[in-house]
């Protein structure tokens, strides 16, 4: 079931990501460069307090994946990765696309580290594709938009 994040989501959906990140992107970005995600649990409980969209697959009161927009972007989407291939992400992913376009936008946008080609691919999948924009904060990042 996907439902709005709550404040007592926040330690399951840091540790999700701290755990994708390890899985996903450990020939990407060198363990020591990786962010520590503990300090991300502030600004994300400001974000969900403040009225932020983030939205959780609660898979039988246990988090199994998250969400989170920021005006017409897509800023993360991670799966906890023993739900990985499960279709958490693309139930997320789909009800993103939706608050989107409930919200009012008329396309979408996120950004993707350039070398993840899991993610791309995954993206391409869902009728996101690549739009002009790169970024380096980590490692090269590439900009995916979608038609809402």
């Amino acid at each position: 079931m996907i439902r709005r994040a709550a404040l007592a989501d926040v330690p399951a959906i840091v540790a999700i990501q701290a755990r994708a990140w390890r899985h996903a992107y450990a020939d990407i970005v060198a363990p020591e460069d990786m962010p520590p995600f503990e300090q991300h649990e502030a600004r994300l409980a400001e974000h969900i307090a403040g009225g932020g969209e983030v939205h959780v697959f609660d898979q039988d009161g246990r988090v199994a994946g998250f969400a989170v927009l920021d005006g017409d972007e897509l800023r993360a989407l991670y799966v906890d990765p023993p739900a990985q291939g499960a279709g958490v992400g693309s139930a997320l992913l789909e009800a993103s696309v939706e608050a989107l376009r409930a919200a009012g936008h008329g396309e979408a946008f996120l950004w993707t580290f350039e070398a993840n080609g899991l993610a791309r691919a995954f993206y391409d999948r869902h009728g996101w594709e690549l739009a002009p924009g790169h970024q380096a904060r980590l490692a090269p990042e590439v900009r995916y938009r979608r038609a809402l």
